[in-house]
């Protein structure tokens, strides 16, 4: 029987990473949501062919909008007669703009709230009737409060607001829903598509602190990291924030 997960920005990124390493276990299937289906990213994932004993199924999502993730999994269930999921990770985000803290547009921060914090609730809610065991939340240090310091070079107020945001919504849900399984997962700093968007502030950052530059790691590596602790969630780490290594993340 296939394990079944539910991926959403499964098309870049940490979710394309995820998307096909799940993809060359035997058995499993994988739904992946991503907010354009012309986009050359979902294009590419399109194309992957799984094998003999996977599937993969591709679906649009927006975090941003209302109503999508209950379009996306009734489509799910209607459709493609999906009626179980067994793992969800929602990590679809946006790092919104950044600047100083008092220079940052309200816009800015509401946006960052509606994907990253306000968008993975949706999705909790609307997953509930596929019963799922698991449900990890990819979210991020600079949304800790107590490693405010150590991120100061960031800049980027909007993100931490909606992270932060994120880490207490999942750890009230997992208070109210025992029965589950829910995490915060951090990667930590890894380049990917996101972070090139704003590759002028990561080389201002670096030149403020070259030590960052050790700080990232391989994509591979971190998503090899992060599907094992997402293979051995349990209920005792349940309402935790863990990085890619299985360090806990004070928050």
């Amino acid at each position: 029987m296939s394990t079944v997960y539910l991926i959403t920005g499964a098309n870049r990124g940490i979710g394309r990473g995820l998307t096909d390493l799940i993809l060359s276990r035997p058995n499993t299937s994988v739904v992946a949501l991503v907010r354009d289906l012309d986009h050359e990213t979902s294009k590419s994932l399109a194309s992957t062919t799984p094998g003999a004993s996977n599937t993969l199924t591709i679906l649009p999502y927006d975090a941003k909008q209302p109503g999508s993730a209950e379009t996306a999994i009734s489509t799910l269930r209607k459709t493609h007669g999906i009626t179980h999921v067994d793992v969800v990770i929602a990590n679809a985000g946006t790092l919104s703009k950044r600047g100083p803290t008092v220079d940052t547009p309200a816009e800015a921060i509401l946006e960052a709230v509606d994907v990253n914090t306000v968008g993975p609730l949706q999705l909790f809610r609307a997953c509930l009737p596929l019963g799922p065991a698991k449900f990890i939340a990819i979210s991020s240090a600079i949304g800790s409060t107590t490693q405010i310091p150590q991120h100061a070079h960031s800049q980027t107020v909007a993100y931490g607001i909606s992270k932060a945001g994120l880490n207490h919504a999942m750890r009230k849900l997992s208070v109210e829903y025992p029965d589950m399984v829910i995490e915060m997962l951090t990667p930590g700093p890894v380049m990917t598509d996101l972070t090139r968007e704003y590759k002028s502030f990561m080389e201002e950052a670096l030149k403020k602190n070259p030590t960052l530059a050790d700080r990232f790691v391989p994509i591979d590596k971190v998503c090899n990291g992060l599907l094992g602790l997402i293979d051995s969630a349990s209920k005792e780490t349940s309402g935790g924030f863990r990085d890619w290594s299985g360090q806990v993340v004070p928050f």
